[in-house]
């Protein structure tokens, strides 16, 4: 008991209402600690890098979504989705009430399943905790999730378990088969597109026709259509008109770091440092959304399609040590890093090429180093070395010779005839001087099929055209055009695929685009306009029937743009 300045014992009055509201305010209780608490795991939780894919599942309302989204095999955490739509006080829930709903829910997700052949009587008795093991913890739908019925599990596992396998393509040829055998109505290709369009609100059982769509598109006749005949285009006016976005449905949260094109479907893929890669259906009216894939700490930098249209395969790389290779039609991710004592000279895979057939993968090694790897197996080929540092390379078109420039404007033009081995002599096919070049930044080749036109672009916004026909013996080569439209850094060079139009970008200013027409060398002045909404562009592709320019930027949006004289 408290004492007074005499010594003498004081009794300390009980606290009133006023005390123990006001005493709340200023410290808190248990009650509201907790509270907030849980406040702040949900924050975090949404906002973690691992578990970003969550975020996107969010519809712009802020309701919630149900699935499980992409889950990695070795994350052993329950994604907690559902706490937005709990009590926000607090309240305690009534276990047995959310049993019974979970098993609802479960019940719902099991029509999208087959009858089961045999069903176990004793499963309805059985009970299953959640929480007792790490592993059973990615099967719950909330945080209250504790135990559920025997037939709850069997459905909650298949439904994790088809999302890592996906179901075999001939499994579906053969429900169709029996649905029309048992007089079942039948969809043709376009209603087979419809169920590819995925919804932010999507429930488990959607995501495994995620990965269906996806195989049922790449089986699909559909192709691009692509002339062989050249039709010449106007050198002075250019007639472009404005697409839905690419990835309206799933925006980056990210600046798009690649955009590729797959070479025969109507796919674009766009990656940035959020790690994922996703895939789009472009139509120009609802670029449905397909997949996406997850690469576990790697910020991807580079990204592109294998130009073999029937190995369905993509390749990713960030500042790492490795490779990722994805295998669209399976669905496995493999990491490539098979340098075989090389590491020293190839210390990070964030800059690499595919040539045109997929045969070869250029890299951007370290101390003046440039690597070949092979297209399809990963494996090293070759490595070239020149003086300085590499800044950029380009295939031809045959796939005959590499150019390789440094950043002092030196360029090399490598032999890539023949068999190419560790041993095998790097032969020189020219090396000359950029006409002005200091801080080059980028080089590009272009043309129909010989490779005719070369770019190389600098820090300073000038750009230099060269047309190698016009190349003689050990002449220097002198540009036939010097583009000065932009400013800023070039950070983009990008021919389309007939070589008329190339695309210089510039991701240091707003805005900073321009369309180059071939073999004239002028620049489009209608488009684009101070009105035009490109933002800071990161990346720039065209499409390979040449109809569509894709164009990335800052914001992590898409911006699709029909070529109409195609």
């Amino acid at each position: 008991m408290p004492k007074n300045r005499d010594g003498e014992m004081v009794e300390i009055p009980p606290k009133d209402e006023e005390e123990l509201m006001l005493e709340k305010l200023v410290f808190g209780d248990i009650e509201g600690f907790h509270e907030n608490l849980r406040k702040i795991d949900k924050i975090y939780d949404f906002e973690d890098d691992e578990e970003e894919e969550v975020v996107e599942e969010l519809d712009p309302n802020g309701s919630e979504s149900e699935d499980l989204d992409n889950v990695q095999d070795e994350d052993l955490f329950y994604i907690d989705d559902g706490v937005e739509g709990n009590d926000e006080n607090g309240m305690d829930i009534d276990e047995e009430e959310e049993d019974d709903d979970d098993e609802d829910e479960d019940e719902e997700d099991e029509e999208g399943f087959e009858e089961n052949a045999w069903e176990d009587s004793d499963d309805e008795k059985l009970n299953v905790s959640l929480i007792a093991s790490d592993r059973l913890k990615k099967l719950r739908k909330n945080p209250e999730d504790t135990n559920i019925s025997g037939r709850s599990y069997i459905i909650r596992l298949r439904s994790q378990f088809e999302k890592i396998y996906p179901r075999p393509e001939w499994a579906d040829k053969f429900d169709q088969e029996k649905n029309k055998m048992e007089g079942g109505d039948s969809s043709d290709d376009d209603d087979d597109d419809d169920d590819m369009v995925i919804d932010d609100n999507r429930n488990e059982s959607e995501t495994t026709t995620t990965s269906v769509s996806l195989s049922k598109i790449l089986a699909n006749t559909h192709q691009f259509l692509i002339s062989k005949q050249l039709k010449l285009i106007s050198p002075t006016k250019i007639s472009i008109t404005r697409l839905k976005d690419a990835n309206y449905k799933r925006v980056s949260k990210a600046a798009i770091q690649a955009l590729s094109f797959h070479p025969t479907h109507s796919i674009i893929l766009t990656a940035g440092f959020d790690k994922t890669v996703r895939l789009y259906q472009i139509d120009g009216k609802t670029n449905n959304f397909i997949t996406s894939y997850y690469l576990k700490n790697c910020p991807i930098m580079a990204c592109q399609f294998l130009p073999q249209a029937d190995k369905n395969v993509v390749y990713a790389a960030g500042r790492r040590k490795y490779m990722n290779k994805i295998n669209l039609t399976t669905g496995e991710v493999e990491k490539i890093s098979r340098m075989y004592g090389h590491e020293q000279v190839q210390k990070s895979f964030e800059s690499f090429r595919i040539s045109s057939s997929g045969q070869y993968i250029g890299m951007i090694g370290n101390s003046g180093w440039f690597n070949l790897i092979n297209g399809v197996t990963g494996q090293w080929i070759k490595g070239f070395k020149i003086e300085g540092t590499v800044v950029d390379f380009d295939f031809s078109q045959d796939e005959t010779f590499v150019v390789v420039v440094n950043t002092g404007g030196d360029v090399w033009e490598f032999a890539l005839s023949g068999t190419l081995t560790s041993k095998s002599e790097s032969k020189i096919i020219r090396k000359w001087q950029d006409e002005g070049g200091v801080g080059i930044t980028k080089v590009k080749m272009g043309g129909r099929k010989n490779s005719r036109w070369l770019a190389i672009g600098s820090n300073n916004g000038i750009v230099n055209l060269y047309d190698r026909n016009e190349f003689t013996g050990d002449a220097q080569p002198k540009p036939f055009k010097t583009i000065g439209n932009l400013v800023t850094s070039i950070s983009s060079l990008v021919f389309n695929t007939d070589g008329q139009l190339l695309a210089i970008a510039s991701r240091a200013k707003r805005d900073a685009f321009k369309l180059v027409h071939l073999p004239t060398g002028s620049v489009y002045s209608n488009w684009p306009t101070s009105g035009t909404p490109l933002g800071k562009v990161t990346s720039v592709t065209f499409s390979p029937n040449n109809e569509i320019l894709a164009v990335g930027n800052e914001a992590g949006k898409v911006t699709l743009w029909r070529l109409n004289h195609y």
